[in-house]
């Protein structure tokens, strides 16, 4: 359900549509008729959870520790502004 809820965002005219919708209810109206033309059948519930996880994923933002700690390098602990350290935890030689 997600790839097809997806696959109907990636439509233009259907995101002109629901950034001019005036609320969530009818943005889940509009997706859902989409989603009908297409022979999908969603719940009201589905949508909007979808929607919610979505834009949770979308406006998420990693620290400078997080983008740090999935890039392979730690900074030390102690550090000054101008003085960083940088460790590698990934098998550095």
């Amino acid at each position: 359900m997600l790839s097809q809820i997806k696959e109907l965002l990636s439509n233009a005219q259907l995101q002109q549509k629901i950034e001019e919708a005036t609320n969530l209810a009818e943005s889940i109206k509009l997706i859902m008729a989409a989603g009908a033309e297409k022979g999908y059948n969603f719940t009201t519930e589905a949508i909007s959870q979808i929607l919610t996880d979505l834009n949770s994923v979308e406006s998420y933002e990693l620290s400078e520790e997080e983008l740090l700690s999935v890039s392979g390098a730690m900074m030390s602990a102690n550090h000054t502004n101008k003085d960083i350290d940088w460790h590698c935890t990934a098998g550095c030689a």
